[in-house]
């Protein structure tokens, strides 16, 4: 069982990616808001972008990413007095410094339009206005119906009373002004029951343009019968004369200051939940195979002491007995034979005649110095032509060949 676990957890693990690639191929519908110009999806705005160049024909493009006061020199500097900045967002969570540059940049007679479901306290106070919420946030479950079916009205005059009003039967996310100064506050538009959602504030000889729906700018919206109207309207109360519009895209990707913000590589993709539940199976099935595989798979194995040379033991023990003996010839006749069997076994060098050649050649082969193998074959041939062989001869010749031993 156990030989088999990793193969079924290896199993498992292809059998939930292969789920999450071909779980997306079918055409749920996707609820998620984006609000980023080039998502397709129905709460991207990609149509919203797509169209201002009919609206501003007369205006350059560009994309903003960097908060206000820190804006590019081609945003900022581009005729400084004609210009027209979108933000759409989730949360306009602006803080007084930025809201005093943006104060900045509208008093020079710019248009700022500011569509989000919700703004930060800062913001609120700036403009002297509170909100109330009609969609709470971004719920976790998949039952929208309770979100469903936005409607939105926009005030004659100043605008065409084309249509009384726009909805779609998509999600609401929507806020409207629970209160807001009426002595500097023009109101444009409202929602359902008649609740204002759409304010314009003069600032020197700008305006703002503050709009509590931001998923009126979505691709489900606009496509929806005939709520481009909605659209067209609401950008044209800003100056359509302007030479340059700036969609700003820092307060979409500004982190939210009602929680805290996650800095991880892999935020992104743990906000999908298939690619979470999936990482989160994966990570428990290798703690489960870590812990079964901590048991070990077969007994200790004892220690082994190595074999001792039992050939060297019964060599000394010869040598001892012919010793005892005082066979002296004999035994250094012994030691001969194995010296020769020795070189030839270890280097390959027959010892049948033991030359200046054969001193060298085994010298280069075994390290030892010539001068010891030299008196060793003298030895050879002194043991081999004397009629005996003192002790004394013996321990000279041991601790010669015990010499090249150790060498070799």
């Amino acid at each position: 069982m156990k030989k088999i676990l990793p193969y079924l957890l290896g199993g498992l693990l292809l059998l939930l990616l292969f789920s999450l690639l071909t779980g997306g191929s079918n055409r749920n519908f996707d609820h998620r808001i984006t609000l980023n110009k080039k998502d397709k999806i129905p709460y991207g705005t990609f149509i919203a972008y797509e169209n201002l160049h009919y609206l501003f024909p007369r205006a350059k493009l560009f994309t903003n990413k960097k908060e206000s006061g820190y804006w590019e020199k081609t945003v900022a500097e581009y005729d400084p007095r004609s210009r027209v900045m979108i933000i759409i967002c989730k949360e306009f969570n602006a803080t007084d410094d930025e809201l005093a540059n943006l104060f900045h940049f509208v008093s020079m007679g710019n248009d700022v339009l500011i569509s989000a479901y919700d703004l930060s306290n800062d913001a609120q106070r700036f403009f002297n206005l509170d909100l109330s919420y009609a969609d709470a946030g971004f719920p976790l479950f998949d039952d929208f119906a309770a979100f469903d079916t936005l409607s939105l009205e926009l005030i004659h005059p100043p605008f065409s009373k084309e249509r009384d009003t726009y909805a779609y039967p998509g999600r609401k996310y929507n806020s409207w002004f629970n209160r807001f100064d009426s002595s500097t506050t023009y109101l444009l538009g409202t929602s359902e029951q008649g609740k204002p959602s759409f304010i314009r504030l003069r600032a020197g000889e700008g305006s703002f343009f503050i709009h509590t729906a931001p998923l009126a700018f979505s691709n489900y919206f606009l496509l929806h019968k005939q709520n481009i109207g909605y659209y067209n309207q609401l950008l044209s109360a800003l100056n359509t004369e302007a030479t340059s519009v700036i969609w700003d895209e820092y307060y979409l990707k500004k982190p939210q200051q009602s929680r805290e913000y996650n800095l991880s590589p892999l935020r992104v993709l743990m906000d999908q939940p298939a690619f979470r539940m999936a990482f989160l199976t994966a990570i428990a099935g290798l703690i489960v195979y870590i812990l079964l595989g901590i048991k070990r798979n077969q007994r200790m194995i004892p220690v082994i002491t190595s074999p001792g040379n039992e050939s060297l033991d019964f060599i000394k023990t010869i040598g001892r007995l012919y010793f005892q003996k005082k066979d002296n010839k004999n035994l250094c006749q012994k030691m001969s034979v194995h010296f020769t069997e020795h070189v030839y076994r270890r280097f390959n060098i027959p010892s049948g005649n033991m030359d200046d050649h054969f001193i060298s050649r085994l010298s280069q082969k075994s390290g030892c110095s010539m001068d010891t193998i030299q008196q060793i074959r003298d030895y050879i041939h002194v043991i081999q032509e004397a009629p005996a062989v003192n002790d004394r001869q013996v321990f000279e010749f041991y601790h010669l060949l015990d010499r090249f031993y150790k060498t070799t």
